[in-house]
């Protein structure tokens, strides 16, 4: 009997304090919430002005009545524009007004007294959320809002997210399946978040690992942020590119995917100063756009996110040639897109093709707004093609293929390690670009020197088999010596089918006018021909289905 006195006392004690406790916590949110009557008023159905309400009714708001406490904390931080005349004031930004603690308190009193049910937040909670909001510096757009409430309601496309973390500096991304990593683990939110390398200063990279779920069959449209390089690779098959150094940029590429469940990959690397990683998708239909990671709107403004500017030719059958920062080439960058939708961009630091793809051009904002950080392809179906200098002599065809000029300097500002050395590209001494002239259609003639010869490469848009291909002409003037080669693709399974090599991501090569030679190159293959004498080199770059409208 005494026993259970005593067990009945101390059930006692735990409850009376948890009620005190949550009484205090709605007594905090009511005083809150006073800073908020002026507009919303103390029912909180909006205070009206002749024949309009200062504010919405927050009995009407989905963030009121359902369980979104972190995005109603993010409204409270940053506030919301006013962008009509609905409503005669905006929303202020209250991050600097009220503390974590107060905030928590906030959405447990409306959430109850508003929305019907009570939403306990800690202020922890409240502060990892300020914490995600952090770099956001205007209030909230009612789209943007509408847009959080598409999100929320989703249906999750992640699940077994899982991580590597390597240490290591790159230019590129490395093979990390021949790494081993530093740590690993699984990211309990199920999205993709660069937060356990967060105390990590110097260059890593970062493997994530999930199993995506497939909704409905339909076009997806996959937006992945990066500051510096990222991949996505869905099925073992590279979706979305967006290599090497530079500021944060957005690679956006469509991808038919059949409902169910799939393999996802997203590859990482940062190369020192800012370090940025967002990942969504946009599905068919008039489903909104979903994060499949935890940075969101501070990608999106790292990669200053301006209205459009699609660039297009000034007549049909005309190019339309763009010089700019382009991502996944060298800083002289040439971007040509030609009629029937088929594009490329030539790389003037190493006399070569960087890439082809084909679907809408360039979008040129990011060049004309702020500090001009570069442009943007907007097409799809991008594949790197051998990306780096073009002629070689090899004494064998075991020798490696150098595709970069490069040198190691010593950097002496703005480093805690004012020793270290870096990596910059140089002109190869045996290579000089001429420039390029552009026909009647604007279709560029790319001209340069390899030791003593001097070569012209030209690209002619034409339908091969149905479909709209690039047949590219490489003319070569002067003796090049013996053992001279042409790299033609390093990528695919180079395997040949009735003349034609596959390079991987749907498209294939024909290669007229020499013999090719394919060799393995480390863990991959590698095709070269050989250079004669005057040759003229043709190369046909074909996908193997037509573009979708």
């Amino acid at each position: 009997m005494r026993t259970f006195l005593f067990s009945l006392a101390l059930a006692s004690a735990l409850i009376v304090p948890a009620t005190a406790q949550e009484n205090k916590i709605l007594e905090l949110g009511r005083l809150t919430y006073q800073s908020c009557v002026a507009c919303h008023g103390p029912d909180g159905r909006g205070v009206k002005a002749g024949d309009l309400l200062m504010a919405p009714s927050l009995h009407d708001s989905a963030f009121v009545k359902e369980d979104y406490p972190g995005e109603l904390t993010a409204i409270i931080l940053k506030g919301i524009l006013k962008s009509d005349n609905k409503y005669l004031q905006a929303m202020l930004a209250l991050e600097l007004a009220l503390n974590d603690e107060q905030i928590a308190a906030l959405i447990a009193f409306v959430t109850k007294e508003f929305g019907g049910t009570e939403r306990r937040v800690k202020p922890a909670d409240v502060a990892k959320w300020r914490e995600a909001q952090a770099s956001r510096t205007s209030p909230w757009k009612r789209a943007e809002l509408e847009e959080m409430i598409r999100s929320a309601t989703a249906p999750k496309l992640l699940s077994n997210v899982r991580y590597t973390f390597h240490t290591g500096e790159w230019k590129k991304l490395p093979d990390f399946s021949s790494l081993t990593p530093a740590s690993s683990g699984e990211l309990t939110e199920g999205l993709i978040s660069l937060a356990p390398a967060k105390e990590h200063k110097h260059g890593f990279g970062m493997v994530f690992d999930a199993d995506l779920f497939i909704p409905e069959t339909g076009d997806y449209i996959f937006s992945l942020t990066s500051d510096d390089g990222s991949a996505l690779i869905i099925d073992g098959e590279t979706i979305v590119g967006n290599d090497g150094i530079h500021p944060a940029t957005t690679v956006a590429m469509k991808e038919t995917l059949q409902a169910g469940s799939h393999t996802m990959q997203v590859q990482y690397f940062d190369g020192g100063g800012q370090r940025s990683l967002a990942l969504s998708v946009k599905g068919p239909g008039k489903t909104g756009t979903q994060w499949l990671s935890v940075e969101k709107d501070e990608a999106k403004k790292a990669a200053q996110s301006y209205d459009p500017i699609p660039l297009s030719s000034r007549l049909p059958g005309e190019a339309v040639v763009h010089r700019a920062f382009i991502p996944d080439a060298k800083p002289r960058a040439i971007g040509v897109g030609y009629p029937g939708r088929v594009n490329l961009v030539w790389d003037a630091d190493v006399l070569n093709l960087a890439y082809v793809y084909r679907g809408e051009f360039m979008d040129a904002s990011p060049h004309w707004n702020a500090r001009g950080s570069g442009s943007k392809p907007l097409g799809q179906d991008r594949v790197r093609i051998a990306h780096g200098m073009p002629f070689q002599v090899l004494e064998s065809l075991d020798e490696p293929w150098v595709p970069y000029s490069e040198t190691q300097i010593k950097y002496e500002r703005d480093t805690v390690d004012p020793q270290k050395e870096i990596t910059i590209n140089v002109r190869h001494p045996d290579y000089r670009f001429r420039g390029y002239r552009l026909d009647a259609k604007r279709f560029p003639t790319f001209r340069y020197d390899y030791r003593t010869l001097t070569v012209t490469d030209t690209f002619t848009p034409e339908e091969i088999e149905g479909v709209t291909s690039l047949v590219r002409t490489i003319k070569v003037e002067g003796d090049p010596g013996e053992n001279t080669y042409f790299r033609v693709a390093d990528s695919g399974s180079q395997s040949v089918t009735d003349g034609w090599i596959d390079v991987g991501s749907d498209l294939k090569i024909r290669v007229t006018g020499a013999e090719t030679v394919t060799r393995k190159a480390g863990d991959k293959s590698e095709t070269l021909v050989p250079v004669a004498p005057g040759s003229t080199l043709t190369l046909t770059y074909r996908w193997n289905t037509a573009l979708k409208p």
